[in-house]
């Protein structure tokens, strides 16, 4: 309870409450439409309900968490519009920032990213968690695109990162094969310091998922593929 005390004083808990909730959610053990009760969250991890509304506020500015009147906060669903709102996004920044990496990079941060792809190969192997796969393959591609971002560039795609991660979820098994192999030859791109090629192949990666998504909705196209048209 002391900890949870120096926690919440310092200002880490609501931190620490709404990571406790993105696992769950990324999980699947709570899903979209599940009403979160703060009560019993409470309970569970011995803390008030101020700091719960906190990360509850948090969530919701994710697109994780929204708010119903006279219901309260429940899981954010999925939806074609937030996909597409999303890899909008993305498809105008990542690829830009993929290309100006791939000049900047250097031998010691190209072996960072061949490590963290071998972390994540493991992963996925051993059939790890999706919490932890998520983790992992969010890691990856910062230290993709870390040497061509800035700190604005960092926070955008973090927060961007957060939502399109529950569409990842959804689409593991089949686009896996696929994003592996692009994952491999991403790090060839850095290698050879092939800026356009990396750009061309990021926007590919983002249109696997988007895709993949699409037909799980029923959807035969995809608007966003418009953007790297």
């Amino acid at each position: 309870m002391r900890e949870d005390v120096s926690l919440a004083s310092s200002g880490k808990m609501p931190s620490v409450v709404a990571n406790h909730l993105r696992h769950e959610i990324v999980e699947g053990r709570m899903e979209p439409g599940d009403r979160i009760n703060v009560r019993q969250l409470g309970q569970i991890l011995s803390v008030s309900a101020i700091p719960i509304r906190e990360a509850l506020r948090l969530l919701e500015s994710e697109g994780m968490v929204e708010t119903i009147p006279n219901v309260g906060a429940i899981v954010a669903n999925v939806s074609m519009l937030e996909l597409e709102a999303v890899y909008d996004l993305r498809l105008l920044i990542e690829p830009a920032i993929a290309c100006r990496s791939a000049g900047n990079m250097s031998d010691d941060h190209r072996a960072t990213l061949r490590k963290t792809l071998d972390e994540l190969v493991s992963v996925e192997r051993s059939g790890g968690s999706m919490n932890r796969f998520i983790l992992t393959h969010r890691r990856f591609h910062w230290e993709l695109l870390a040497p061509g971002a800035t700190p604005l560039v960092e926070s955008t795609l973090r927060r961007l990162w957060r939502i399109s991660e529950r569409y990842i979820v959804l689409t593991r098994e089949t686009a896996l094969p696929v994003a592996d192999i692009q994952h491999e030859e991403m790090i060839e791109m850095c290698a050879r310091h092939d800026g356009d090629g990396l750009a061309d192949l990021v926007t590919a990666h983002l249109l696997l998922t988007a895709k993949s998504v699409a037909v799980l909705f029923g959807k035969n196209s995809y608007a966003t593929e418009s953007v790297s048209a």
